[in-house]
């Protein structure tokens, strides 16, 4: 998802600066929106599980887009801490059930 975001704000900004220089107020309230819109999204299609003690859980919206992010060889991750063990460290992104 960090690809999606990267390339969402690259197409937005580009066309911002040559469609609309005068408006980029406007530019910003669209690119905000959907970043929030996509942060939402990642939220609710994820869950993530404890390293240490196994534990699946879900975060917030806010935590979703301050925790850092990244990707290893072993897929992706974010450094969070556990809400039954308390231990901050990377924990794997898992696909949400539907």
């Amino acid at each position: 998802s960090i690809v999606y975001l990267l390339l969402y704000l690259a197409v937005i900004s580009v066309s911002a600066f040559f469609l609309l220089v005068e408006y980029w107020y406007v530019w910003l309230v669209v690119v905000l929106a959907g970043l929030a819109l996509l942060v939402n999204w990642h939220r609710s299609s994820t869950a993530y599980a404890c390293p240490s003690c196994g534990h699946v859980f879900t975060i917030s919206f806010l935590t979703d887009l301050f925790a850092p992010h990244g990707i290893d060889r072993d897929g992706a991750w974010l450094l969070l801490r556990c809400p039954r063990c308390r231990r901050r460290q990377k924990t794997r992104v898992l696909k949400r059930e539907a």
